[in-house]
Parts: C-alpha cells; structure tokens; sequence
C-alpha cells in the first residue's frame, strides 16, 4: 500500500524561496493562481471563534491539509482558515486504493490520517511555519500578503470516539497543537543557512485554539456531549461539532435525493438512518452544550455537513468498499436543506460552519448565510486544483461590490435584500437565517444540482501513457493535493540502438535494434513519498494508464524505494560529485552512476557491471554473478535510466527530488 512520507523540512524551505523566482511556480502552482487580495475591494475579513481571519474560506480536512506543503499552498490559494485533517488513535489504517473518485459528483473510501499521529503534529507545525515565512516577505516581494487580509486560523479536526481522544497519542497532539514551541525550535534549526533570515521570524507556537469534531457516522448522542465536555472543560477549545446529512430524516433526504435531484441510483448506507444523531437529539444538544460553552467562556458551533453514507454501486474502488462517502453537488443541496431546517429551529445565533458542495457560484451564497468557515475538498480536486480557489474570492467581492456591501456583515444584510418579493435589510442574525432558507430553496430549484447536469465524465484519447512523453496537458499536477506530480526537463531525442548480448565467455554482441524516441521537452513524473494513490490524477487524464502508475515514480530515500517493491520507481542520490539513479523496472533491478552527464558511467543490472564512455560504447564488462547462459543488457533501462537522472537533477526546474542538492 502507499504510505506518505514527509519531506524534510529544509527542502520544502528551499523550494519556497527557490522555485517562485526559478520557475514562477510553489510546488507547481503557478503564480498567476496565487490569491492577492486587492487594495482596493471590499473587506472580506471575519471573525470565526472571536478571532480574525483574512476571508472565511478554507480546505476542509481532508486530503489539502495533511502535508506541510498542502497547508502552504491552501494558504497561498487564498485559505485563511484552515480546517487540518482529521486525527485519530487508529493511526495505521489500510485505506483501499485507489479512495478518491470525482468522476463527476463526489465519492471517497477515506476518512481520516493517513500520517502517524506524530507526523501529522510536524506536518502541522511546520506547515505553519512555510506560511509565516511566505506571509512575512522572505525572499521575493510578497508585503501585500500582510495585514488583516494574511491573517490565518488553523482548524484542529480530531474523531472519532471518546476513549481515542483522551487517549495518551490523541492528548500528546492536542497539546502539541496548543503548545508547540519544541518543534518550531527543532524545525527552525532546520532552516537552511542561505535562508537564514528566516530563522528569526516569529512562529507561532500556539498553532490552534479549536477543534471540529467529527465522530463516526452513529456516535451516540450522549458520546458527543462528553466529548464536548473534555475539549471544552479539560482542554479550553472551542468547538464545531459536526453534524450528518441523515439528521434530515430518510423520507425528506430521500425526497430531496431521488424525486427533487433525480439521483436514483444511489442508495443510503441503511444503518445511517438508525444508528446516528437525531433531528430533536441535535437540537437538545445544541442547547446544552452551548450553555456549558458559555459558562466556561468558550464558543460553540456546529458545522454542515459530514459526508453521505452510500451503499457503493460502481466498479471504481475494491470490491471489499461496500460503502462509499458522497460528496459534491447533491450533498449540497441536502445539506443547505438540513441546514435551513436546524438553524430555524435553534435560532440565528448558533455558530454555523458548511462544507458540502461549494464551489465559486454558491460560495458568496453561503457567505451570505453568514457560514464561517466555508470549507471546500470536492471542487479543489477538480483540474485547478488549489488554483480554482481564487476565483471564489474573487467572485465574492464582485457581488459585495454589486449590492454596495463593504463588508461581509453588510453583505448578509444585503444579499438578498432585492429578492421578489423585496424585503428591508434585516439585522445580521434575522437576514443570515432568511438567507439560508432563501438558499436552500434556490439549491433545490437550480438544475446544475440534478443527475442530468451530473452525468457527463472527463474524456479520453485513444493514448497510453509510457514513461516519457504524453500529451503534456499539465492536468494531473493540480489535481493532485499532495503536489506529488512534477514536472522535468529532457532533450528532444530520436536514435537505434542494440541490446548487447553476453555470453557465459564474456564476449558481446548486439542484438535486435531497436528505437528510443523523447519526442517532449517537458515531462511529467510522481514524487512517490508524496503519493497515496489516491487515482485522482488517472480520473481527469485523458490518457489511459493513471499518470502515479504509468510515470516515473521517484522516492526520497533508499529505505521508503525498498519498502514499496515491487512497485517500480526510481531511488536518486547525488553524494561527493557522483550522481547515482536506482530503479525497478518491470520488475528488475537496474543502477546507473556517473560524476555529471556526458561522462563515462557504470551501469549495473543485477548480473553484469558495464562500464561505458561518453559515447555509450563498452568500456568494460565485468559479471555480478556467474553468467551460465546468454544474458541480454537491456540498452532501452540503460537509456532510460540516464535521461531520468539527467532531467530530475537539472536544475533549470526545481522539484523534491533535486532540492536537497541546490
């Protein structure tokens, strides 16, 4: 199974200095997807658990918030704040590959860490530290990043039970996550010598004061409430508890998801209906814990909502995924439907967070429901990736701007001022919960929510990938959230060549000839301690073969390169001027090395060691083990290794593979 690894912390500092004036990229988003706040356009700040936040927008957890570089490029998005995956005390699951599949609405098979529980702190701390560093103008001209519009909150998310929360791994990270000035220490030690100005910067040690809570689908009302109790009372957080789409009751949901959105081919996990939180359950504990909130002075809200259960009806994950998790465009509309329902009957004042479904059309709507935060995962694994993120904000300040909003209080005041039939501006709380029954209603009548507008699925070409070369259409690099696909230069090559042939006497020969063609000057490849095999990647390239299986995958140590086998890929090392590619292909072992390209190398494929010239003429052959029959060199491993080793390691592109030898 794919297992992520993070990065060391001075390569991704270097990338974040480096890359931007190198390639005008951050871990391949380019920077005309970057979000700048405009001088000039309306206040998008808020206030989410008293403390300010740039804009209300952020990932949810989930696959953008689990490694260091997720979390900066979600800020460098336009995220202010940031919802980070879920942990939990179960930290070695084996999810099924491959878990995410946004064919066209939004299904996943994974629901929390994929990180030890340790990692997920460092990956956590030391994203926030990649933050501090691009907010704080180091390196390359980015002032217009500070000041209100910069400020960033960051989100703890933890599940899924009582007895794994106050378990000692859960409680070592909360603490961790509230005092983290050991790891800023160790980390900021780390920092590379060329950087060092950015050792001096002040890095928050306090990384986050809140927690969302999301429990299994079934958690008992009375489990919930205790949970509430320990994070508020014991540990000073505030609190979102996350609510569940069946809360709606089966006969509305099921109206809404058949008869109103035409989706009648999926059915509810049944056991969802029965074995979690009730309507009249949630309400009372709404009441509850807010007031055990507010004696402690602390906030309480809920957020809209968690994923569908649904039983899995498609051939896109293993057989052994009975259930899958709906996400997308219908679990919008059933969840502003629930939404509507609980705010009407707990009152406007309840803090309500929503992820279900945004993307930049309904995004200022939801603002306008005065949601806070709005948390997208769907939409950002859709082509664009972190890069579609601008555009909600961008379109957000377009309609704040139209109706003369100059602030999002004002915005919920005005949004919906001029609808038919008119109605006068109402104060904040009253226009935000009329605003959210005007939303649901207008997600149940829009038809881009429907089957009908949701059956289309991306293209393919009659094309397979292969290693080198493909139709470069750069889709598989945002639509990774881990940034684990790259991209490298190569020479544009054609020529023939031979197979050599070795007898057990140690005589050569050539044998059939063949052709190796680079016909790109530009290629694509997957860091694989980046890659968990999410298959996002396949599902919107229009070539068959999946780009994380069918294209060079590289590892960053020997150690993650040996546990993967047999999967192929490529393990690079650059140590006292010699340079040395290790790789499975098809199986078989094969290594080249050399001090710098154009140089005589030495290949070896597990039987025989060759040493060759400049020219790829035999210097010299000597065996590794006893040749007892004829043993081909495969020339095509041969070629293929030293154009790979060529093109990672030049530094005309930066990527995670050639960062540690800036």
């Amino acid at each position: 199974m794919a297992e992520l690894i993070p990065a060391r912390f001075d390569d991704l500092v270097t990338r974040l200095f480096r890359e931007p004036e190198l390639q005008g990229t951050l871990f391949e988003l380019p920077r005309g997807k970057w979000y700048v706040p405009p001088a000039d356009g309306p206040d998008l700040s808020v206030r989410f658990h008293g403390h300010l936040a740039g804009n209300p927008v952020g990932p949810a957890a989930g696959p953008h918030t689990q490694m260091a570089q997720n979390i900066l490029l979600s800020y460098v998005a336009g995220g202010r704040i940031l919802e980070l995956k879920t942990v939990q005390v179960d930290d070695r699951l084996t999810i099924p590959r491959p878990c995410i599949d946004m064919t066209n609405i939004g299904y996943n098979v994974e629901w929390s860490q994929e990180l030890r529980i340790e990692d997920s702190l460092r990956e956590y701390v030391a994203g926030a530290m990649l933050v501090e560093m691009f907010r704080h103008n180091c390196g390359y001209s980015l002032g217009q990043f500070t000041g209100p519009a910069g400020e960033v909150i960051y989100d703890i998310s933890v599940g899924y039970d009582l007895a794994g929360i106050r378990s000692d791994e859960v409680r070592s990270f909360l603490d961790g996550m509230r005092d983290a000035g050991h790891i800023v220490d160790r980390l900021r030690a780390e920092i590379p010598s060329a950087y060092a100005e950015a050792r001096d910067l002040p890095y928050p040690t306090m990384i986050s004061g809140s927690v969302t809570l999301s429990t299994f689908h079934g958690c008992p009302a009375d489990e919930i409430e205790r949970i509430c109790e320990f994070l508020i009372g014991d540990y000073d957080f505030d609190v979102i508890v996350k609510m569940n789409p069946p809360m709606l009751g089966r006969e509305r949901l099921e109206h809404v998801l058949h008869d109103v959105l035409g989706y009648s081919e999926l059915r509810v996990n049944p056991t969802a209906y029965t074995s979690g939180l009730t309507f009249e359950e949630a309400v009372q504990l709404c009441s509850r814990l807010t007031a055990f909130a507010d004696q402690r002075g602390r906030r309480l809200g809920f957020k809209f909502s968690n994923t569908l259960e649904v039983l899995n009806h498609r051939e896109f994950f293993t057989s052994e995924s009975k259930v899958m998790y709906l996400s997308g465009q219908p679990l919008h509309v059933i969840t502003m439907t629930l939404t509507d329902e609980f705010r009407r009957a707990v009152g406007p004042d309840v803090p309500i967070s929503f992820s279900a479904g945004i993307d930049q059309h309904n995004f200022p709507t939801a603002v306008a429901c005065g949601f806070v935060p709005i948390t997208i995962s769907t939409d950002l694994l859709r082509p664009g990736g972190y890069g579609r993120l601008p555009k909600y904000l961008k379109g957000l300040g377009a309609e704040m701007s139209a109706v003369g909003a100059k602030n999002v209080e004002q915005f919920i005041c005005k949004r919906f001022a001029q609808e038919d039939p008119p109605r006068e501006e109402a104060k904040r709380g009253e226009a935000a919960l009329q605003n959210t029954t005007i939303a649901a209603r207008q997600a149940r009548e829009d038809p881009r929510y429907r089957a009908e507008s949701n059956r289309t699925i991306p293209k393919r070409i009659d094309s397979q990938l292969e290693t080198f070369d493909c139709i470069t259409c750069d889709k598989c690099l945002p639509v990774c959230p881990n940034a684990a696909n790259f991209v490298y230069p190569t020479p544009v090559v054609g020529f023939d060549y031979h197979d050599l042939i070795v007898s057990p006497d140690g005589r050569i020969r050539e044998g059939q000839q063949k052709r190796f063609e680079i016909t790109e000057d530009m290629q694509i490849a997957c860091y694989a301690d980046f890659c968990n095999e999410c298959g996002n990647c396949d599902t919107f390239c229009p070539e068959y073969g999946g780009p994380y299986i069918k294209k060079p995958s590289f590892f960053g140590t020997r150690e993650s390169w040996e546990r993967a086998a047999p999967r192929d890929g490529f393990y690079v090392r650059q140590e006292e001027g010699r340079r040395t590619i290790t790789g499975r292909m098809h199986g078989r072992t094969s290594s080249l090395s050399c001090e710098r390209s154009g140089e005589p190398c030495n290949y070896d494929d597990g039987v025989v060691r060759v040493r060759f010239t400049a020219e790829h003429e035999v210097d010299s052959v000597k065996p590794i083990q006893p040749v007892t029959d004829e043993h081909s060199i495969d020339m095509g491993v041969y070629h293929t290794l030293r154009y790979l080793l060529d093109g990672v390691l030049d530094h005309r592109r930066l990527n995670q593979v050639n960062a540690g030898y800036e």
